[in-house]
């Protein structure tokens, strides 16, 4: 299978990966005629999807966590946003602490962890959506520095429940598809506070899950809030909880702005290491990171046109592709290691 952007739909293409709208199948898998439902798919704010065709048959691609895991996660993270902005303070956390467990024990039965972050999600359930991942990446994260199960799952925990107290923020300053006034954006920033502050009042949330609510916008040079803590005074699950947090955002879709493709993010992040990102957390889980997962659509540096068909373990940078077309447009289908053309480069990623 292979991932393109919908409105890219080819009349050869069919459906991958069954598509959800609120937990509801869409489109099941394997509908052909995709094309026709390309209005409809953009519409919802489906901008992506996985398709299988003549290329992409036999391309594996391994979800980090099972479909099913990811769907009863998002709920429940919705549910718990509703009982949080109706002030509901007897907040029963068995389902979040049921849907950690149930991750945290597939990702430590996945040796790939984090080969194939990409997640499909609607603009309008980003929230939810992004509470999920985020909690996704800390367990990963935890995982490679080799935290015990205990700490893997406050982690978890914490990276679900970091935005909560946007749950406290009102509806327009929170869906608001403009730029936030500098008022706007002063109420928005509260949400860290917000959501420790309610989440002080469960005994049954870790002090170290807290933190991370609390503290996941600050960066190592002072320069984030609510505190502007700086360094080695920043928690270490917190400043986990931060690359994961820009980690996601910068990899969806928002209302202002079009996602950037993984290794744009990883970049970024590299970028802005010892300033806004731990040096030694970012150091020691860059190279397990695949920068062009499995099914991405790609050009090279000759022109050529392929898709990501396997990664070259401890590589990140340099996965196998499979050529489609060449410089010219013409198909053109072979196989190309990168780890055995140096000289070749991918120069853009079309999804």
């Amino acid at each position: 299978m292979r991932l393109v952007l919908t409105e890219n739909l080819k009349e050869d293409m069919k459906l991958a990966k069954a598509i959800y709208d609120n937990g509801k199948i869409l489109l099941n898998k394997d509908v052909k005629n995709l094309y026709k439902y390309k209005e409809r798919l953009l519409e919802l704010g489906i901008n992506n999807l996985y398709v299988e065709d003549k290329y992409s048959f036999d391309i594996e691609i391994t979800p980090t966590i099972k479909d099913s895991t990811r769907r009863r996660g998002k709920k429940v993270i919705e549910n718990t946003f509703k009982k949080i902005s109706d002030s509901f303070l007897n907040l029963d956390v068995k389902e979040l602490k049921g849907v950690i467990e149930e991750i945290s024990s597939e990702l430590i039965l996945n040796d790939d962890v984090l080969l194939n972050l990409v997640s499909l999600k609607k603009t309008s359930d980003y929230t939810y959506e992004h509470c999920l991942n985020v909690s996704v990446i800390c367990i990963s994260i935890g995982k490679m520095l080799g935290f015990s199960q205990e700490e893997i799952f406050k982690l978890g925990m914490g990276g679900m429940l970091h935005d909560t107290g946007k749950a406290l923020i009102p509806e327009e300053i929170l869906n608001k598809p403009d730029s936030l006034t500098d008022f706007e954006y002063t109420i928005m920033k509260n949400h860290s506070e917000l959501g420790f502050e309610f989440l002080q009042t469960l005994d049954s949330i870790s002090p170290l899950s807290r933190i991370m609510v609390l503290s996941h916008h600050e960066r190592v040079d002072g320069s984030g809030y609510p505190r502007g803590t700086v360094g080695n005074d920043i928690h270490e699950f917190a400043k986990i909880a931060a690359i994961a947090d820009v980690f996601d955002a910068l990899s969806s879709d928002r209302v202002y702005r079009d996602k950037m493709p993984t290794h744009k993010v990883l970049e970024y992040i590299m970028n802005n290491t010892e300033t806004l990102f731990d040096y030694q957390i970012v150091k020691k889980i860059l190279p397990k990171i695949s920068f062009y997962p499995n099914g991405s659509e790609i050009i090279l540096s000759t022109g050529e046109r392929g898709i990501i068909k396997e990664q070259n373990t401890g590589f990140p940078t340099r996965p196998i592709v499979r050529i489609i077309a060449d410089a010219e447009g013409n198909e053109d289908i072979r196989e190309l290691d990168l780890l055995k053309h140096m000289n070749i480069v991918i120069s853009e990623v079309i999804t």
